[in-house]
């Protein structure tokens, strides 16, 4: 298996290359524009032109959901724990999870965290915050996962797939360290999930990449579509990135970043097969388990993906961005 990973690791759908890529000079040209301001190690702030070329992006991909079909659907940052534990998230990226907790229902024990705080400058003392109660609930590692169970038991009618849309903050804590604008601890995510057939599914994942890679040609962005694996799995589940690559069920866009010297990935296309749909049952009309897709894409990484090659000097924007913020501003 492993070494039939290795065939299709340069496996590549299509690519475009840019035809006026000024580029961004560096991160610190990005970080120290004014439009940009970091709060802390992973969470970052924006204003002004990246703003607004967020709002962009943002825009973009809820129409492109639309065309799609997709309801749009709305849900909370913070998830009970639970969901998690049913996908086995815990099992697969547990370096990723930022729990949630908060001190007991305790009346005096309350009074004195105040007390403690005034006297500490408004710190909490380390005593107290072991004091907490147990997490039950987690900030959400991924935008779609709510939309499962929310469709727990749902019969997809033959010919007929389910398509949701929902964006939201995505909070991923990472170990090597947090870069820009590319890898941060808080950042938002456009997804689109379809539950339906497996033939179904692999129809629209197409029409969806066709559909980023014409944005790519409007936006004259250098990208390529290639397949990939998830970037990190621990040892018990490392056999999956082999069976990810070998059974395509992960497509990324990448759009390369001159200044560093690295491939970004912005979005990625994935099919899940019938895991979240075995976890919930949802199935198809004719009794068998449905089968799910997630396409993503990352507001804050198509962002600087986008600056990376046309740089922070709006004259050098491409015309769509240019009409966009006419409107807008």
């Amino acid at each position: 298996m492993t070494a039939g990973a290795r065939a299709f690791r340069s496996k590549v759908l299509r690519q475009r290359t840019a035809t006026h890529s000024p580029g961004l000079a560096s991160d610190a040209a990005l970080m120290t524009s004014g439009d940009v301001f970091a709060l802390g190690p992973g969470l970052v702030g924006l204003r002004g032109d990246v703003l607004g070329l967020y709002r962009f992006f943002e825009h973009t991909f809820l129409a492109l959901a639309r065309r799609f079909g997709a309801e749009d659907c709305h849900y909370p940052v913070i998830l009970p724990a639970a969901i998690l534990e049913d996908v086995g998230y815990f099992g697969h990226f547990p370096q990723h999870v930022t729990l949630c907790s908060h001190f007991p229902d305790d009346l005096p024990l309350l009074e004195e965290v105040a007390r403690d705080a005034a006297a500490h400058a408004g710190a909490i003392s380390t005593p107290l915050r072991q004091r907490l109660e147990p997490a039950t609930h987690a900030l959400a590692p991924a935008v779609c996962l709510p939309c499962y169970p929310q469709h727990r038991g749902r019969v997809i009618p033959t010919g007929q797939p389910t398509a949701v849309t929902m964006q939201n903050h995505v909070f991923r804590r990472e170990t090597g360290g947090y870069q820009s604008l590319s890898r941060l601890w808080d950042f938002q995510v456009r997804d689109l999930v379809v539950m339906g057939s497996y033939a179904d599914l692999v129809d629209l994942r197409q029409a969806v990449m066709d559909a980023a890679m014409e944005l790519c040609q409007a936006l004259d962005l250098t990208a390529r579509l290639e397949l990939a694996n998830d970037p990190f799995f621990l040892d018990p589940s490392a056999h999956k990135a082999v069976y990810q690559r070998l059974g395509e069920v992960k497509y990324e866009l990448v759009l390369p970043i001159a200044h560093r010297g690295i491939d970004l990935a912005v979005s990625s296309f994935n099919l899940h097969r019938t895991f979240y749909a075995s976890v919930y049952n949802i199935r198809q009309a004719g009794g068998e388990l449905a089968e799910t897709a997630c396409m993503g894409f990352g507001l804050e990484r198509w962002v600087y993906g986008f600056l990376g090659q046309k740089g922070l000097d709006r004259r050098d924007w491409p015309a769509p961005v240019a009409a966009w913020f006419a409107r807008s501003c």
